[in-house]
């Protein structure tokens, strides 16, 4: 049984620079983990959320989901607003976010939500692509796909190749 996220909360109606129409909406998920009894749900307690922008047209020309999906109605789950995915946390190369004091912090981790069937070997794929197309690289040991290109980039110069 794939994870699931559903959406929680919406922003009102907002226009990027190039008047492209989105939201910021709000994931939480719903996790199972296995138990001696089978899979169960962790309790909503645990449950983590995440923000993303979610566009009427992306740049992609695709409404993303999400984006005029219903919030979800846990008394009427038929209503939708429920999704297959997970909220991922993964190490991606270093980034600066700005901090309260007007200065920068360096960090390591990125966490968004992926959307896709969590039980499927192709998740990883997905995880990766979803980062990817966030800006940033999933690394493995802090390795990073696009700095091991580099460093073999680097390599291939130096003996001529």
């Amino acid at each position: 049984m794939s994870n699931i996220v559903v959406k929680v909360a919406q922003s009102e109606l907002k226009q990027d620079k190039n008047q492209r129409n989105y939201k910021t909406i709000t994931f939480g998920e719903v996790r199972f983990v296995e138990t001696p009894f089978g899979k169960m749900v962790v309790p909503a307690s645990q449950a983590r959320t995440t923000k993303i922008n979610c566009y009427e047209n992306n740049y992609l020309n695709k409404m993303d989901i999400g984006y005029n999906d219903p919030i979800f109605n846990q008394s009427n789950p038929a209503q939708g607003g429920w999704f297959a995915g997970s909220i991922e946390t993964r190490n991606v190369g270093e980034y600066d976010i700005p901090t309260a004091d007007g200065g920068a912090r360096t960090v390591n981790t990125y966490t968004t939500v992926v959307f896709g069937d969590t039980d499927s070997v192709a998740y990883e794929s997905a995880v990766k692509s979803t980062f990817s197309s966030k800006g940033h690289n999933v690394s493995e040991n802090g390795v990073t796909d696009s700095s091991v290109a580099s460093h073999l980039e680097a390599l291939r110069a130096s003996i001529g190749g």
